[in-house]
């Protein structure tokens, strides 16, 4: 495999999680798809504390990046994280994300994000 072939699957891989990597699946044809529960999102929040970071699919040392989410979310996150990424490849080289170098903060709207270290609000 040519290194112009490995880096465009690279780029492909990075711009694959980028954009949500496919669609929605259709629901099949002889059930009704079910409603959406209404559910509190993993992202809410009161204080830091709430808040952890996670790697998306491919981590920071795959070439991917860090996501903000409830930490008593993280467990189930990880958990799906075969059925969320398996047919992702991950790159290999170490981020620039600016995410591979924040923490979780309890952000505006009181949603779990991401910020540069010492952030105030």
């Amino acid at each position: 495999m040519t290194a112009l072939r490995r880096a465009a699957i690279a780029v492909f891989a990075v711009f694959g999680v980028a954009v949500g990597c496919g669609g929605t699946p259709a629901a099949a044809p002889d059930k009704p798809a079910a409603p959406a529960a209404v559910l509190e999102p993993p992202d809410s929040c009161t204080t830091a504390d709430d808040c952890d970071l996670v790697d998306a699919c491919c981590g920071c040392n795959a070439g991917g990046k860090k996501l903000a989410i409830r930490k008593d979310a993280v467990a189930a996150f990880e958990a799906s994280r075969e059925q969320r990424c398996g047919g992702l490849m991950c790159a290999q080289f170490i981020s620039q994300d600016p995410s591979c170098d924040a923490e979780a903060i309890c952000g505006s709207r009181n949603r779990c994000r991401v910020a540069p270290h010492m952030q105030h609000q």
